[in-house]
């Protein structure tokens, strides 16, 4: 079972130094929770129009029997605290009635923080019918993301234009500290500018959660949540613990710690996944990938090479493919596992590049199609070309194509920010960066106000973790200007909820989970996932046994007796699972070969958690 304290010297020695210097240098009393707001009578009774959601129609494709799901957009306050002080804003909700009895209203959230839920209520009952037969089913986007009421993150074109810039991010020199420490202002400036900005938050989005429940007049809410929806979902409970359902909170992030815990963790759990599953993964197809190498070594000696030429064309001024751009695809990437066969496309592409540039300083059709034909026809199965060739925007997406959602970085966002900005008339011209989901992790916890903590934070990372050590870098929150709303999760009085949480999760670490848990003993049970490295694990599972455990308490509402370990299945083209040294120790529950998942769930689901997970790094 369970071994929390048997985790292993070498992982501790990695992981528990910059875990210890973020928290010491953070401390800060225990925040007192925010009063609970009433709601407005006038909320609940504003007219409502609702239409057939523009997605419906993909539903009902995947499965005809599924319930019409509607759109609709509600009006709730900018602070909840201080309704009649602000204009509202307004959220974006889907809904479904349950074609049979119904236990009760279920929501979802998907990530981020900003990830947009509308489809994902409806997408998960593509893959699990049930859920449309037991449960009236609510989407929403929460508020400043999607098609809810958008943050905007506003600066100008003179701002941009005198942005400071290194050519990799990587290379912890002083000009790219200098870099960071611009950038990161630039963000804040940007993102506070707007009223509403202070107000995107965790706090102020489970108040919008109370209030959808309450106009539709359920008791309880019910909720799946994935990534920083388990977030959502811990101060849901904690905020209202008497109406928590059944909650499945899935891929945890640390809730009960700060947010800068949880990103501290994120290089040491990205690199783990990577180097004890994908590039183990690649070298045992050596004979279906062309190029990459036999052994881990040789595919990591070969990934660094890659990158290096990368970097090299880039500061000779001949190329936009940046290396730091290469790792923060592969970190998204293999947040899924078949999406492995992706992500060694994404090397085998950038490898095409760095071969043959040629002139135009950016990835071409030639260099996706030739990566393509280094793969074997057994691996191409799972993914397409035309999926390939539309994440690098080489041909435009067919309307059958799916699940060809570009990598959606900061550096993504500020290089367009930079190309309207040089096209600019006048150094005042506003130029909005869209909504950056770190507005909610500023607006949530107390942050280290000192740019130089994250400078050495980032430099040391860099030092331990050679793949993305350095991706905190200095955030925006080291120079944001409002108070976080913040809370002390203790869950009082709130029924237990269901973690589920792989051991080698590259984006929510296995041990921040596992801390979070055994903080609220008493209202948690942990299910974790030997061997397994997807982040997002209910609903299409890998393991059946977590699939199982899943669904019994989601449509009984039974729970394990107590914590357990569930076994996994073989990652894609594979016939047996490959053990991996780590937290868990290996004592699972067996799975049986005959429940092994494919690794496929439908296309409507695998859309979201792909549009989620390239969008992880905003």
């Amino acid at each position: 079972m369970l071994r929390p304290q048997k985790i292993a010297v070498a992982l501790a020695a990695l992981l528990v130094a910059p875990l210890l210097t973020a928290t010491t240098a953070t401390a800060a009393p225990k925040p007192s929770d925010p009063p609970t707001p009433s709601i407005p009578q006038r909320y609940l009774d504003q007219p409502i129009t609702w239409s057939v959601c523009s997605f419906d129609a993909a539903v009902k494709a995947l499965y005809p029997q599924a319930p019409t799901t509607n759109c609709a957009k509600v009006k709730v306050p900018m602070d909840w605290a201080h309704p009649d002080a602000h204009p509202d804003v307004e959220v974006a909700i889907s809904y479904s009635k349950a074609t049979g009895t119904s236990k009760g209203l279920m929501t979802t959230n998907p990530g981020g923080p900003g990830g947009a839920g509308l489809t994902l209520s409806a997408a998960l009952g593509t893959d699990k019918p049930q859920l449309f037969s037991d449960f009236d089913l609510l989407g929403f986007d929460p508020r400043g993301f999607g098609q809810s009421t958008p943050l905007q993150c506003v600066t100008t074109a003179e701002a941009l234009n005198a942005l400071p810039v290194t050519p990799d991010y990587k290379e912890r020199t002083k000009l790219t500290h200098q870099v960071e420490v611009a950038e990161a202002k630039l963000y804040s400036d940007a993102c506070s500018a707007k009223e509403f900005g202070q107000f995107v938050s965790s706090q102020q989005t489970v108040y919008d959660m109370d209030f959808l429940r309450a106009l539709f007049k359920a008791r309880q809410l019910n909720f799946i949540g994935y990534s920083y929806g388990t977030w959502l979902g811990g101060w849901y409970a904690d905020t209202y613990p008497s109406r928590v359902g059944r909650f499945v909170i899935d891929s945890n992030m640390d809730w009960t710690h700060t947010q800068w815990d949880n990103v501290n963790f994120d290089p040491f759990s990205g690199q783990r996944r990577r180097d004890t599953q994908l590039f183990p993964w690649i070298a045992r197809h050596a004979d279906q990938i062309q190029g990459l190498g036999g052994t881990p070594a040789q595919v990591k000696a070969r990934y660094n090479g890659i990158r290096a030429s990368l970097v090299t064309l880039v500061k000779e001024g001949e190329s936009s493919v940046r290396g730091d751009n290469l790792d923060g695809t592969i970190y998204s990437t293999i947040y899924g596992n078949v999406r492995f066969i992706r992500a060694t496309l994404d090397i085998l592409v950038h490898d095409e590049y760095t071969k043959d540039p040629g002139t135009a300083g950016e990835i071409e059709l030639r260099h996706v199609d030739r990566a393509w034909a280094r793969l074997a026809p057994e691996l191409q199965a799972f993914d397409t070309l035309a999926a390939i060739r539309a994440r690098y925007g080489v041909t435009a997406a067919a309307a059958s194509t799916v699940a060809a959602t570009q990598v959606d970085s900061l550096k993504d966002v500020l290089a367009d920010a930079r190309a309207t900005a040089a096209k600019a008339t006048s150094g005042d011209q506003p130029v909005n960066l869209g909504a950056i989901g770190t507005t909610v992790r500023c607006n949530d916890t107390a942050w280290n106000p000192d740019p130089k903590f994250y400078l050495r934070e980032a430099d040391k990372m860099a030092r331990k973790y050679d793949f993305f050590g350095y991706m905190n870098g200095v955030p925006m929150c080291a120079f944001w200007p409002y108070e976080p709303q913040d809370r002390n999760l203790d869950l009082k009085g709130s029924p237990r909820m269901l973690m589920v949480q792989g051991e080698l999760d590259p984006a929510t670490a296995y041990e921040g989970a596992l801390r979070t848990h055994n903080d609220t003993l008493r209202a948690t049970r942990f299910v974790a996932i030997d061997d397994e490295g997807q982040h997002g694990q209910y609903v299409g599972s890998a393991s059946a046994c977590a699939e199982e455990i899943g669904d019994r308490f989601v449509f009984t509402g039974e729970l394990p007796g107590k914590d357990a370990v569930c076994g996994t299945s073989p990652l894609p083209a594979e016939l047996s699972v490959y053990p991996v040294d780590g937290p868990v120790d290996g004592n699972a529950v067996k799975l049986p070969k005959t429940k092994a998942n494919p690794g496929k769930v439908s296309p409507l689901l695998q859309q979201a958690l792909d549009t989620v997970a390239a969008g992880s790094l905003r």
